[in-house]
């Protein structure tokens, strides 16, 4: 159907701050609406599995969180398999991440 928005699976961490931010709308403001939606306080690794099946469960195309803070120890797994969208900025699936040097 001509202009029916793409489905995502909103992503939010119970143990960060949301500032109020409604995921729904950030979701629209990116072409994409929410089938879906996780509230996580798990490590890295079981998050990063627990949103991977769940984008391949609902047939997500994006990840959407209330701020890129809820997303930043799963953006590696989450762009592997989907867009992240942020309130600031759209990171596209397959995004490359920089990589930091210690």
């Amino acid at each position: 159907m001509v202009g029916e928005l793409q489905r995502a699976v909103a992503m939010i961490r119970r143990d960060v701050q949301g500032d109020g931010v409604d995921v729904h709308k950030v979701a629209e403001h990116h072409g994409f609406r929410v089938v879906h939606t996780l509230y996580l306080d798990t490590g890295p690794l079981i998050s990063a599995m627990i949103v991977a099946g769940a984008v391949a469960e609902h047939d997500a195309a994006a990840v959407v969180v209330p701020s890129f803070e809820h997303a930043d120890a799963v953006r590696h797994a989450i762009t592997e398999h989907a867009a992240l969208a942020t309130p600031m900025c759209l990171y596209a699936k397959g995004h490359r991440w920089p990589v930091v040097e210690l």
